[in-house]
């Protein structure tokens, strides 16, 4: 699963082969997959990726083109992704959905596991059609070899939802996500963590819609679940607590919010780490937090952090640098401390326009409180240009949504805060 990005997708995660386990020979590929995938439960994306990368020098030895190789190939795309190296990330999964459509065919289910790792890349790049079309050959897969009513067809279910959703389709989320919900509920039960995890992006979806009110007992009962299911201090408990504080800032219950984010911040310390990409999430929620608040000190260290740890694990590069950047920019541009601003928002232009998959939402958003601080210096011409890129972005964004039965109307103007 994919747990940071708005609504929760259901991915391949940490699958293996049953039949590779009697085999002698390949000790030293399981060692090094069961070593990276570890790794990767633990945040560290490093040590992952070299223990996959050398799990990948053993599979073309042993099985070249075959079953262990495409599996290897799945787990370091997978890395890629969370580390936000779409291009990278694409080309792995690439190749191991082509290995097994040839190993399998193109029915099979491990295909449609490759499938749905694709679905989840292009939809974090918000290319809503490929990940739509992608998601729902996995589902038309998943039915034909599973049946409807089994939870593997209720993953594609939950993971399509997930696309209309990101693309403010709340009419076309709605009935999937319910169908989804009935299917984990009756096939895993109420109090499964998959069924907690649906019912958390129903949640969402009434959350996007100002519907508080039926978020919120939602978002509880999720986190109940999880707290029994995996303990007070697991890393999904946190999310969830995200979640739930999320809802309390929307209602401008801070107090309530500014608990949950620490509770959550403390959990993905002491759980993944100082340094991983969910810690830093946490941090700069809270941050967002003291900012609308107007504490201003307490907000800034926090977003500074949130900076050094995605530079760290993620790269200077990546988009969601940009997004803290443009976050410590606003922070600073509300403090009047205007040339450290400016300089942020450039920064944070700079990365989007170099980035292959980027979130064009956020970048909308970028240019237009960057125009509003040229505003405020009296440099009116080229606050203009960036707003005219600003439209001529949403105006493509518009085009696209309309070729999928939208209205410009339905297309958010900034993008959900992340999560997994």
């Amino acid at each position: 699963m994919n747990m940071r990005s708005g609504a929760l997708a259901f991915t391949i995660g940490l699958v293996f082969l049953g039949s590779f386990s009697g085999c002698a020979k390949d000790h030293r590929w399981r060692s090094a997959m069961d070593d990276g995938n570890n790794a990767m439960r633990s945040g560290d994306y490093t040590h992952a990726e070299e223990s996959f990368v050398a799990a990948r020098k053993e599979a073309e030895v042993l099985d070249p083109q075959g079953k262990r190789l495409a599996e290897t190939l799945s787990q370091l795309g997978e890395v890629n992704r969370e580390l936000g190296r779409y291009p990278r990330a694409e080309a792995l999964f690439q190749e191991a959905l082509a290995i097994r459509e040839r190993v399998y065919g193109p029915a099979h289910a491990e295909t449609a596991a490759s499938l749905t790792d694709l679905g989840e890349l292009y939809r974090l790049q918000g290319l809503y059609t490929q990940s739509e079309a992608l998601h729902q050959r996995a589902r038309e897969i998943r039915e034909k070899v599973f049946g409807p009513d089994h939870s593997k067809t209720a993953e594609s279910l939950n993971n399509i939802a997930v696309v209309y959703q990101d693309q403010r389709r709340f009419s076309d989320a709605e009935p999937v996500l319910q169908q989804a919900l009935a299917i984990f509920e009756k096939q895993l039960g109420p109090e499964h963590s998959l069924t907690a995890i649906t019912r958390d992006n129903l949640a969402k979806m009434y959350q996007a819609q100002g519907q508080h009110p039926r978020a919120m007992p939602l978002y509880q009962r999720a986190l109940t679940i999880h707290e029994k299911a995996f303990g007070p201090n697991h890393p999904i408990v946190a999310r969830n607590l995200e979640n739930l504080a999320d809802t309390y800032r929307a209602q401008n219950q801070y107090p309530q919010a500014e608990a949950l984010y620490q509770r959550a911040v403390s959990i993905f310390r002491k759980s993944i780490g100082n340094d991983h990409v969910d810690t830093a999430e946490a941090m700069s929620r809270l941050g967002q937090l003291y900012e609308l608040q107007g504490l201003y000190s307490q907000a800034e260290p926090l977003f500074q952090q949130a900076i050094a740890i995605r530079e760290k694990q993620q790269g200077a590069e990546n988009p969601q640098v940009a997004g803290e950047l443009k976050n410590l920019a606003s922070l600073y541009q509300s403090q009047n401390k205007l040339d450290q601003s400016e300089d942020l928002y450039k920064q944070a232009l700079v990365i989007y326009e170099q980035a292959v998959g980027y979130d064009r939402e956020a970048y909308v958003k970028t240019l237009k409180s960057y125009a509003s601080l040229l505003r405020r210096r009296q440099r009116a011409g080229e606050a203009e240009r960036l707003e005219e890129r600003a439209k001529s972005v949403l105006k493509r964004l518009s085009l696209e949504s309309q070729s999928q039965g939208k209205t410009a109307a339905d297309m958010p103007l900034a993008p959900v805060a992340p999560v997994p």
